[in-house]
């Protein structure tokens, strides 16, 4: 067994699961999770994905700190004077998560991506993390990389979604004075731990009352999940499709295995009771929702709800659904992902100066 099918099957004895009738219950959930994800048929190994690739630019890297005075590592490729996108990664990733739309982009756009707290360089600091701390992070980098007469679209994923969310739920006076538009890609705004796809169907009744606990235990165990030869196959299972491009579930089991085990499970912990749903409310700019078929991690009926809601407002310029597309959806799919953002660059350009 690998080290990460090691760490993950150990998390019931880590959750202090004693013996009886709960802890075969989460063994029995563990197990199936495990048993699922290195028994799946391999995907057809189709070469390397180059928009995955290094870009080739030197970023410019910006001095930011948030406003508890925790420094931010925030890196800006291409042109200075170029449209401006600003891109927040989400849970266990870093800014490495936004090289296809780098690639694609910044010959002619100032693409700007930072390091959540805990990830990539950019240190954990010491005040509590909480979602509000994810908006507060965002604003600072707004501040400190969008001019005082441009805009930018802001691009979220997963966490980095939320991350929008939170920042349009505590600073609305901010949404229209720094924000083109929103992309909101693979992400939730209430409920996140609650409806969680990862555990397998089929299982005896039973289980169905731990599931959440399981759940909870996968998110906020500080155990390390080392890429081995065998954890490609967990990431590929929790994180992407099935079908997903060996070279894509390689890139992003890599990156995930670089994540701090204190930070992700801090993380974790912090999201456990999301709900960031005023910031639907106060997205009062064009906003695209991207979402695969096939996340386990943020079901599409959280895309569902927030869709639904910004159409009715007036504010959907486009809802995406990818099919056979996992939960790195931006990654799995990135030239599907990329088309809303160009055309939201392209119908936005009366936004982009104030």
């Amino acid at each position: 067994m690998s080290s990460s099918s090691k760490a993950l099957t150990g998390l019931a004895v880590a959750g202090g699961v004693g013996v009886g009738a709960a802890g075969i219950g989460v063994g029995t959930i563990l197990t199936a999770l495990v048993r699922s994800a290195l028994t799946a048929a391999p995907p057809v190994d189709d070469g390397p994905d180059h928009l995955l690739d290094r870009p080739r630019a030197t970023p410019e890297r910006i001095a930011v700190r948030a406003a508890d005075g925790n420094p931010i590592n925030v890196l800006a490729y291409g042109p200075a004077d170029g449209d401006l996108i600003v891109a927040a990664h989400g849970w266990t990733c870093n800014t490495r998560h936004w090289w296809a739309q780098i690639n694609d982009f910044a010959d002619t756009c100032r693409v700007v991506v930072y390091d959540q707290r805990g990830h990539g360089e950019t240190p954990l600091g010491k005040t509590k993390l909480s979602t509000d701390l994810l908006g507060s992070d965002l604003q600072s980098v707004l501040q400190a990389v969008v001019p005082p007469d441009r805009r930018a679209i802001i691009a979220g994923h997963s966490m980095g979604g939320m991350s929008v969310l939170a920042w349009a739920a505590n600073h609305p006076s901010s949404v229209d004075r720094f924000a083109r538009g929103v992309v909101l890609t693979s992400t939730a705004a209430v409920e996140i731990m609650q409806n969680l796809a990862v555990i397998p169907e089929g299982l005896p009744r039973f289980t169905r009352p731990l599931e959440y606990a399981v759940g909870r235990m996968i998110a906020t165990t500080p155990l390390p999940l080392p890429h081995t030869t065998v954890s490609p196959k967990m990431a590929q299972y929790i994180a992407l499709n099935t079908q997903a491009r060996p070279a894509h579930v390689e890139f992003c089991d890599r990156m995930i295995s670089e994540c701090p085990a204190v930070a992700r499970a801090r993380w974790g912990a912090a999201m456990l009771d999301l709900d960031v749903w005023q910031g639907v409310l106060n997205l009062t700019v064009p906003t695209a929702v991207v979402v695969g078929t096939d996340d386990r991690l943020t079901p599409r009926k959280h895309s569902d709800a927030i869709a639904a809601t910004l159409e009715e407002a007036g504010h959907l310029h486009e809802y995406l659904v990818l099919p056979h597309t996992g939960h790195m959806s931006n990654i799995e799919e990135h030239d599907a992902y990329n088309r809303p953002l160009t055309e939201m660059l392209e119908k936005t350009t009366h936004r982009a100066h104030i």
